[in-house]
């Protein structure tokens, strides 16, 4: 489930990158995103100080955004399918004295060009996006929610319940 919904990308975040029709699509993709790195907390304990909840929102929506650039820069890059069945990257420059034509190889000198041809670079532009908005932002428990260690369970769901199951007693 999404953390953020397009009416909320249009008047609170005031995002004018995604359409309707392809919004929910990158904040679906955003929200799972948030889930990855803040270790699930946001399923069990989304932050109830508004202040706190709104940041969240506009983490989803910036990383919606960047998922969109990413993925268009990598469809503008990758290889097309000719008339005559070859393959060919997009144009990246022509010369008129002697035809010459180079196709662009799937880099970019742009932030969203490195993450559509490196996953690492993608991961650190989508890190450094979330950490924008998320650094020392508690989830309703109180944890920063991308504090990654001491957290020794994290509860899970029953299927149909949207409740978290109780962890079980710790041994000691």
């Amino acid at each position: 489930m999404a953390h953020a919904d397009y009416v909320f990308y249009t008047e609170k975040y005031f995002g004018d990158e995604l359409t309707e029709a392809t919004a929910s699509k990158w904040l679906e993709r955003a929200s799972d995103y948030l889930d990855i790195i803040t270790f699930g907390r946001l399923t069990f304990a989304f932050p109830t100080v508004e202040a706190h909840a709104m940041k969240v929102k506009k983490a989803v929506c910036a990383l919606a955004e960047a998922l969109c650039a990413i993925d268009l820069q990598r469809k503008a890059t990758a290889p097309q399918a000719s008339a005559d069945g070859s393959f060919r990257g997009a144009v990246a420059s022509v010369t008129a004295g002697k035809e010459s034509i180079t196709y662009a190889s799937g880099e970019s000198s742009s932030v969203y060009g490195k993450a559509a041809a490196d996953a690492s670079e993608r991961d650190r532009l989508l890190r450094g996006i979330a950490a924008n908005y998320l650094a020392n932002i508690p989830d309703a428990h109180g944890i920063n929610l991308l504090y990654a260690g001491g957290v020794k369970h994290v509860p899970g769901f029953t299927p149909g319940n949207d409740h978290p199951v109780q962890p079980p007693p710790e041994d000691g």
